[in-house]
């Protein structure tokens, strides 16, 4: 019943359920996000104090806390990090700063003890992190809902860490917690077997995984596939993830399984072609989806993309070589950028051919033709033109790609190859 429920939503109506706080049972809850691209949080009552897991980002920190506190007047007591994402313990100083202000104790962080390295690597690639922020989620809010004060600069480092496993109990309640690998190396997730509740952070994300993501460091696809079919070993009633509404009973069952398959799948093709001596560009066109999964709405590539996925597998157990000798020590792009104008003609022919090509719905071929235009031009009206067909190119690809994160990229791409094109004198 429930999974037909699901099969028949509309995504809208999916999305509008997932950014409302949702009851799971009488003392769990989840919390939805601000922000659609963000990660949800729950919160488990129990007589001794509240155990909350993720929250949020950190803007939309207060935000949480206020909601919680309409439900609760308890004391936070435990704070999990699913993982070190900003989505996930960016909003865990608005908490603290709740049980100051009460007088209650400081509520003790767990996370996973590789979490601290993480967030060292995040102060260290500061400038790379912002840049890429802005690539994969323009317009991201500076401050949430009813907050009333920018969130703090810096990181708040957990208090308690764990190696492989955890337990520990709270109100009659036993909190499991395990490590497993997936967006990150120090992912968590949570189990409290009273409830038969899991609570998964990124592990499922609404879609198909994001491994492999292109602006982003090795994640680890393996791993991430052994996660979730442990999850589903413990054969949860309720499973909290980090995007859309709670999955319950046989659903939340089948989306582990289908995930963890669809993820196995792809690593054992790549491995497979990889000592069949297949470079990356046929590995991608090799690989292939069974017609059973790749129709599954869980795995939809509306935020990750299996070809993502590929080159994660790809790039972790290989170099970043592609096989082509030419590409070791590639030539200047505007060199060769210069000779294939010359080849074509003049820089107007490749221009003309990369607007009929969009015309035509080829998009993505006529993105590679009017590179070579810009490369290899130095004239200014000329670049200036060629900059902004790019834009209108990118914009159109854009239009047709369902990976938001793809989609994100190519809109800032687009919004970038205009700007460049109105500051050429």
């Amino acid at each position: 019943m429930i999974k037909q429920k699901y099969l028949n939503m509309a995504r809208k109506e999916i999305n509008e359920i997932f950014m409302k706080d949702e009851k799971v049972t009488d003392d769990v809850y989840r919390i939805a996000p601000v922000w659609p691209v963000a990660g949800n949080g729950t919160l488990i009552v129990t007589g001794e104090g509240l155990v909350v897991v993720d929250t949020g980002i950190p803007a939309e920190g207060v935000d949480r806390v206020r909601r919680i506190r309409e439900k609760t007047d308890l004391p936070f007591h435990t704070i999990i990090f699913t993982h070190g994402h900003g989505d996930h313990a960016g909003g865990v100083w608005a908490f603290l700063d709740d049980a100051k202000k009460r007088g209650d104790p400081e509520p003790r962080i767990i996370g996973h003890e590789l979490l601290p390295a993480r967030l060292d690597k995040y102060k260290m690639l500061a400038g790379r992190r912002q840049y890429i922020g802005r690539l994969q989620f323009p317009g991201r809010p500076v401050i949430g809902n009813n907050t009333d004060k920018p969130a703090p600069a810096g990181y708040i480092y957990p208090t308690t860490l764990y190696s492989d496993s955890m337990k520990f109990t709270l109100g009659g309640l036993t909190f499991e917690l395990y490590h497993g690998k997936g967006e990150t190396d120090d992912a968590t997730w949570v189990w409290v077997p009273e409830r038969r509740l899991a609570v998964v952070g990124d592990l499922l994300i609404g879609g198909c995984p994001n491994t492999g993501n292109p602006l982003k460091e090795q994640r680890y696809t393996l791993e991430w596939s052994q996660a979730l079919e442990k999850i589903a070993g413990k054969n949860p009633q309720y499973v909290v993830t980090a995007a859309d509404p709670v999955l319950e009973g046989d659903l939340a069952q089948e989306v582990l399984l289908d995930t963890s398959r669809y993820l196995k799948l792809i690593q054992d093709q790549v491995v497979q072609l990889l000592n069949q001596e297949f470079w990356i560009d046929d590995i991608i066109k090799k690989v292939k989806i069974p017609e059973d999964l790749a129709k599954k709405p869980w795995l939809t590539p509306n935020y990750g993309h299996p070809v993502f996925i590929i080159h994660d597998v790809y790039r972790r157990y290989t170099g970043w070589y592609d096989g082509n000798p030419s590409e070791l020590f590639p030539a200047d792009k505007a060199d060769i950028g210069r000779e294939v104008i010359n080849l074509a003609g003049g820089v107007g022919n490749l221009m003309a051919r990369a607007r009929k090509m969009k015309e035509q719905g080829q998009s993505q071929l006529a993105l590679h033709i009017i590179d070579f235009a810009i490369q290899g031009s130095n004239n200014s009206p000329i670049l200036k033109e060629a900059l902004t067909l790019k834009s209108e190119i990118l914009d159109a690809r854009a239009n047709i790609e369902p990976s938001l994160i793809a989609r994100h990229i190519l809109k800032t791409g687009a919004a970038i190859a205009k700007e460049s094109a109105e500051r050429v004198k």
